[in-house]
């Protein structure tokens, strides 16, 4: 009787990988590649509501050109979404990493401030996140916890260049809204964390590194495959959650502009996408992998 094949380590590996991602990508092929396309295809068309469907005048280019160069405001709220994009995910990977350094330690009551810290986690999803948005609990909560006045008073008296103040206090105002939304980052880099070895620290104090080349030359290589899956997740997240989202919302279902909503779309897609992509190959030259 012949035995059984066992798997290698390397193929258990494999088959626990393709099983994870299975469910991934049946969504995209069954709930996300057909809606694509088809967005695609209604951007180059006029369509308007008829009887038993839609009625369809093929217009080429003209939705695109019509976002791209007659539209007032598609272009603003596209840069607007891509300079709001560049500026917050740098701060949210700093902060969840710094919260995430936080919580790694190791000091009484760890269990309860690090559920203080995943809290939002929930506040940023479902129900809870429509309702704090209706009620601007965020903005005002951080306008009455910090005192933003006193705090630029101090910078300016610093000599700090004002362009480095002016982003220091967009941080400041947005803290409670940049904290809500890096919740998941959190997680990923204190399970970053938790993977590194603590004998490689150990090996490092004894050849007498401090703290900070600890920190530069083990810990921030061994997260930085979690750096760029948190740039990844914070850059969609964001793109998915900018202004211009709703106003291509309103654009296709409100004034019934169903291919001048599926062009604007079909053109932020495109444009979150490259920016994905080219951010993720600058970064992924950085990226340090290793096998344990």
């Amino acid at each position: 009787m012949k035995e059984k094949k066992k798997m290698t380590y390397a193929q258990k590996r494999s088959f626990w990988g393709i099983l994870f991602l299975l469910p991934w990508a049946i969504g995209i092929l069954v709930f996300f590649l057909g809606p694509l396309v088809r967005t695609f295809y209604y951007s180059f068309f006029e369509m308007e509501l008829a009887t038993g469907g839609f009625s369809y005048k093929f217009t080429g280019l003209g939705n695109y050109k019509y976002a791209l160069r007659v539209d007032p405001a598609f272009n603003q709220k596209l840069l607007a979404a891509l300079t709001e994009t560049l500026r917050n995910v740098p701060i949210q990977i700093f902060v969840s990493l710094f919260v995430a350094m936080l919580l790694n330690g190791e000091y009484k009551g760890k269990g309860f401030f690090r559920l203080i810290f995943f809290v939002p986690i929930i506040l940023a999803t479902g129900i809870t996140k429509l309702e704090l948005a209706d009620i601007t609990l965020a903005k005002e909560a951080s306008e009455s916890f910090v005192n933003t006045a006193g705090v630029t008073n101090i910078l300016n008296s610093s000599g700090i260049p004002s362009v480095f103040i002016n982003y220091i206090m967009v941080f400041v105002n947005d803290i409670f809204d940049v904290i809500t939304t890096a919740g998941v980052q959190m997680l990923i880099f204190l399970s970053g964390l938790q993977s590194i070895s603590p004998s490689l620290y150990e090996v490092a104090k004894i050849e007498g590194c401090s703290q900070f080349e600890c920190f530069c030359k083990i810990t921030l290589p061994m997260i930085s495959p979690m750096i760029l899956v948190c740039m990844i997740y914070s850059l969609a997240d964001s793109f998915a959650r900018a202004d211009i989202s709703q106003m291509i919302s309103t654009t296709t279902f409100t004034n019934a502009q169903y291919g001048l909503g599926a062009a604007m779309s079909a053109v932020y897609f495109l444009v979150s996408i490259f920016v994905i992509l080219v951010l993720s190959a600058i970064v992924s030259k950085g990226v340090f992998y290793y096998d344990k």
